[in-house]
């Protein structure tokens, strides 16, 4: 294993395009060391070290957690941000559903599970560490509002919901050894997988929609709170709405 590094690292995954990119672009302009992965081949152009590998996929994980670990010699961030979004409905044809479960399940849990795990020791053994696992509002809404089935997302919404459940766990379990683990539950932003699912939105909807930018800047504003800051929390990143941390609860709480 390498000397460790004096820079921070940080493993984005899902960062071949929109808000993965914007994130592991962000880290390092911050002064991360930046490791990435994708299925997308476009990820080996990304600056740092980047991996061809699936996320749910324990081999390309362990592939993706050992090289940084030889190459840094340490890992501080782990975000999961790899997933997919597909409309899924109860009432297909039994054949549909099956493929559609395993696909979105596969990135959306399977792989922050792996990711997670596969990290967990390192940031142990190092007394620090930042777990932040990326989310949608159909888990934390805007306050006031309820938690309602959207309709047609079933498959989505129950893989965000289990995400939050590893969020809540990790929190708890990895606390007392200094590692934070947090959710961001994003409203609409303006990535092409959002754009492919929307399909022809008018594009006074799309300018509406919030910039991965603006996500990475409250990412990076989470991390710069340190060892002593929140940790099994979900962040609401909510459309028409100032971005803050204000924003916060504990999972699994309500206001």
């Amino acid at each position: 294993m390498a000397e460790a590094t004096a820079r921070p690292v940080a493993i984005v995954t899902g960062a071949a395009q929109g808000l993965g990119r914007s994130l592991a672009d962000g880290l390092g302009a911050a002064g991360y060391e930046i490791v990435v992965c994708d299925v997308n081949p476009v990820v080996e152009e990304q600056h740092g070290l980047a991996f061809l590998a699936d996320v749910a996929k324990p081999a390309d994980v362990r592939r993706v957690v050992d090289g940084a670990m030889a190459q840094y010699g340490r890992i501080d961030v782990l975000v999961n941000n790899a997933g997919v979004a597909r409309p899924t409905r109860a009432g297909q044809d039994w054949e549909t559903g099956l493929r559609d479960y395993e696909e979105v399940m596969a990135p959306n849990l399977r792989g922050a599970f792996l990711f997670g795990r596969a990290v967990a020791p390192i940031m142990i053994a190092q007394e620090i560490g930042h777990i932040v696992n990326i989310s949608t509002d159909h888990v934390y809404p805007v306050p006031g509002e309820r938690v309602w089935g959207h309709g047609g997302m079933d498959v989505y919404n129950a893989s965000k919901w289990a995400l939050n459940g590893l969020t809540l766990d990790w929190a708890t379990t990895l606390r007392r050894h200094g590692v934070r683990v947090n959710g961001l539950c994003l409203g609409a932003t303006d990535t092409p997988m959002l754009r492919e699912f929307a399909g022809g939105v008018d594009a006074d909807v799309i300018a509406s929609w919030m910039k991965p930018a603006e996500i990475c800047a409250l990412l990076i504003e989470l991390l710069e709170e340190g060892p002593s800051g929140r940790t099994g929390h979900n962040v609401g990143c909510w459309v028409g709405r100032p971005l803050s941390l204000d924003d916060s609860i504990e999972v699994g709480h309500r206001r």
